[in-house]
């Protein structure tokens, strides 16, 4: 096996040379079907590059598990319902927001005294 962090890196430096890089579990679209890494027919995207020499690279990251998505509003990679990262900065500029208020609540009383 490779290891995930290594073959982040190895995805990152691909993609910055304008490689195309894919990533998920093989699967068949059914039986007797073409393979698929992801949602991309690996079938198709051969076709795509038959005029061309290509390299390909295959790297086991174990067994399949849940698909890594992409933060839209952070762009840091997660797994399940909702980033983690914007989870809890959500979370904190909630808990921010109820310190001010407390605050500004406290502090007025003190004013109206």
């Amino acid at each position: 096996m490779v290891s995930w962090d290594d073959t982040e890196g190895l995805a990152s430096v691909a993609q910055e040379m304008g490689a195309r890089v894919l990533r998920g579990p093989v699967r068949y679209a059914a039986f007797g079907g073409s393979p698929h890494v992801g949602d991309v027919e690996i079938d198709d995207l051969l076709h795509e590059m038959a005029a061309h020499e290509v390299l390909v690279i295959i790297a086991p990251l174990g067994l399949a598990r849940e698909p890594r998505l992409l933060c839209p509003q952070c762009r840091r990679a997660y797994q399940g319902g909702e980033c983690p990262a914007c989870r809890a900065e959500q979370e904190e500029a909630k808990r921010s927001q109820e310190e001010r208020l407390l605050f500004d609540e406290g502090f007025s009383g003190l004013l109206c005294w």
